[in-house]
C-alpha cells in the first residue's frame, strides 16, 4: 500500500481551505455577508491555476469552490426557476465531479492515510451534486446519486432528509399506480427531520402537503420473483441498473409496478388549426422508446457476452499487432448500441424542435445545437426561455453539456472527455477495448480497459434514459399548464384519447 506522505501532507493551504470552509457555512446562514466568497473563489482558482497542490489539497480546493458557488446559488437563486446558461451552476457542477474523480484517484492509488476525509467528501459531493440534479429534474439522476451517497454513510441525515423532500415536492411526477406508494415514502423520510434543527422548515413545508393524502403501506409495495428465464434474467438486470422507463423503477426496482417500461405522456391538447399536433408528439415519443429499449438489449447483450467468443468470430484473419485488442461480435453490439444512442438525442432534438416549433429543418436539427439562435455565441431560443418554470428542458440542456461539452474547461469534465473519446474513436479511429490498462486517447486509437468501456456505456445509456425522462416530464408539465389556462378561460377541456399498442401488434 502507498502511504504517501508528500500526497497526504497538511500545509498551510489545507489549514486556509479549513477556514474557508467555515466562513462559507457563515456566509450560507447569512451571519457574514455574500461577498465575503469573492476572495475565496479568486485566491482557490489561482492556486488550481498554478498546478502545485498535493492531491489532498486538490480534492479540498474542488469541494470548497463547488461549495461556494452553491451557496451563492442557493442565496440569490429562485428555486422555482428553472436554469439554462448560468456559468456559476455548471462550475458548481464541475467543482463538484472533479472532487469526486480525486477521491476516487485516492482509492485507486491506495492513500490510506486520505481515505476517511475522500470517503466524507465523497459524500458530501454526492448529495450536493444530487440536489443540483433535482433542481434540474433530472430526477432519476438525483436518486440515485443520493442512494450512492447512503451506501457511503447510511446513517447521515442529510442524504435521507434529500430523498423524502424531493419525493414530496416530485410525487405528481410519477404514475397513478406509484404515486400512493411515492407519497408514503416521502412521509416516511420527512417525518423524522420536521423536528430536527436544520431541517425542520423545509421538512414541515413539504410535509405539510402531503400529509393529509390517502397513502398505502409500504409493506404493500410488493417485490417481484424473478424466474430462471432469459426473459427473466434481462428483466432484472434492466432493473437493477435502473434503466427501465419506469420512474419508479428508481425508487424500487424490484417492485412488481417498476417492471414495465410505461413512461408515457399524460395528454396533449392539439389547437383548433393543427388537430394532429399531439398525434406528431406520441409518433416521436414511440420511435423514442422503442430504440431506446432495443438499444438498451444491445447493451445487455454485450454484457451477458463480454469476454466470451462468439462463433461468428471464428476464421476471421486479424493482424495481431500486440496491442491486446479484445475483437468480437460482442464488442460490435456495444458499438451498434452506442450509436443508436447517439441518434436517439438527435431524435430527442426533433421532438423538440416540433413540440416547441422551433422552425429549425433538415440538418439544423441536432440535439448538440438544437437550442441556440446564435451558436457561437452561445444565445439561447427564446421559445426556450420563455419555459423559464419548466426545470426538465433546462435539464435537457445540461444533458447536452454532459455529452458534447462546451469550449469552457468546466464543461469538460472526465465523463464527457470519455464519452467524446470513444464516440469519435469508434466513428472516425478505432477503439481498443483491453483486459486492463489505462485510458490513452493520444494515438490512432482509444485504448481503454474493458471495465472502463463498461462504465462509459452505462454512463451513457443512463444519461440517455434521463434525457427521455426529461423530455416526458417537460411535455407532461406544459400540458398540466396548458390544462389550467384553458380551464381558468372557461372553456372546455377535451382530452385526446390515445390508446396503446396491444404487444401482441408488435412484431
Amino acid at each position: 500500500m502507498n502511504f504517501s506522505t508528500d500526497e497526504s501532507q497538511i500545509t498551510e493551504k489545507s489549514l486556509k481551505l479549513l477556514e474557508y470552509s467555515k466562513v462559507i457555512d457563515s456566509v450560507k446562514a447569512r451571519v457574514l455577508a455574500l461577498d465575503r466568497l469573492d476572495s475565496i473563489i479568486a485566491e482557490v482558482e489561482c492556486w488550481l491555476a498554478e498546478g502545485k497542490l498535493n492531491l489532498y489539497d486538490k480534492m479540498m480546493s474542488y469541494f470548497v469552490l463547488g461549495h461556494c458557488f452553491g451557496t451563492i446559488r442557493c442565496l440569490t437563486y429562485n428555486p422555482s426557476k428553472a436554469i439554462y446558461n448560468d456559468n456559476l451552476v455548471w462550475k458548481e457542477v464541475y467543482c463538484y465531479r472533479t472532487s469526486m474523480q480525486l477521491t476516487k484517484e485516492v482509492l485507486n492509488r491506495k492513500l490510506v492515510a486520505l481515505y476517511q476525509t475522500s470517503i466524507g467528501t465523497h459524500y458530501q459531493a454526492l448529495v450536493h451534486l444530487a440536489c443540483l440534479y433535482d433542481h434540474f429534474g433530472r430526477f432519476q439522476e438525483a436518486q440515485y446519486l443520493w442512494l450512492q451517497a447512503g451506501h457511503l454513510l447510511p446513517n447521515d441525515y442529510m442524504w435521507q432528509f434529500n430523498v423524502g423532500f424531493s419525493l414530496g415536492c416530485t410525487h405528481g411526477y410519477y404514475e397513478r399506480r406509484a404515486e400512493p406508494f411515492v407519497v408514503a415514502r416521502a412521509k416516511s423520510m420527512l417525518k423524522p427531520f420536521i423536528n430536527k434543527p436544520e431541517t425542520a422548515l423545509s421538512a414541515k413545508a413539504v410535509y405539510d402537503t402531503i400529509k393529509n393524502l390517502k397513502t398505502p403501506d409500504i409493506k404493500d409495495d410488493k417485490a417481484v420473483e424473478y424466474k430462471d428465464s432469459e426473459e427473466d434474467r434481462y428483466n432484472r438486470w434492466v432493473n437493477d441498473h435502473w434503466l427501465r422507463l419506469n420512474s419508479y423503477n428508481d425508487i424500487h426496482p424490484q417492485s412488481f409496478i417498476a417492471q414495465d417500461d410505461s413512461l408515457y405522456i399524460d395528454a396533449i391538447f392539439s389547437p383548433k388549426q393543427d388537430p394532429s399536433f399531439g398525434n406528431r408528439t406520441f409518433t416521436l415519443l414511440n420511435e423514442i422508446k422503442q430504440e431506446y429499449v432495443s438499444a438498451r438489449y444491445l447493451l445487455y447483450r454485450y454484457f451477458i457476452g463480454s469476454g466470451r467468443q462468439h462463433f461468428s468470430d471464428k476464421g476471421v484473419r486479424l493482424a495481431d499487432n500486440a496491442d491486446y485488442s479484445n475483437y468480437s461480435f460482442h464488442i460490435e453490439l456495444a458499438k451498434s448500441a452506442f450509436r443508436a444512442l447517439y441518434s436517439l438525442l438527435d431524435k430527442i432534438a426533433y421532438a423538440l424542435n416540433e413540440y416547441l416549433d422551433l422552425g429549425e429543418t433538415g440538418t439544423n436539427v441536432s440535439f448538440k445545437d438544437i437550442w441556440y439562435s446564435d451558436k457561437k455565441k452561445r444565445i439561447l431560443r427564446k421559445q426556450i426561455t420563455d419555459y423559464d418554470a419548466v426545470i426538465s428542458l433546462a435539464g435537457l440542456l445540461f444533458i447536452r453539456n454532459d455529452i458534447y461539452g462546451g469550449d469552457d474547461s468546466y464543461l469538460q469534465d472526465e465523463n464527457t472527455l470519455r464519452l467524446k473519446a470513444v464516440r469519435n474513436a469508434m466513428e472516425h479511429r478505432a477503439i481498443i477495448v483491453t483486459d486492463d490498462g489505462d485510458f490513452d486517447n493520444s494515438g490512432l486509437a482509444v485504448r481503454i480497459s474493458r471495465a472502463e468501456f463498461e462504465d462509459v456505456a452505462i454512463t451513457l445509456i443512463s444519461t440517455v434514459r434521463q434525457a427521455i425522462f426529461c423530455f416526458v416530464n417537460m411535455v407532461n408539465h406544459i400540458e398540466y399548464d396548458k390544462k389550467n389556462s384553458i380551464r381558468k378561460a372557461g372553456q372546455m377541456v377535451i382530452p385526446q384519447a390515445v390508446f396503446a399498442i396491444d404487444d401482441k401488434e408488435k412484431v
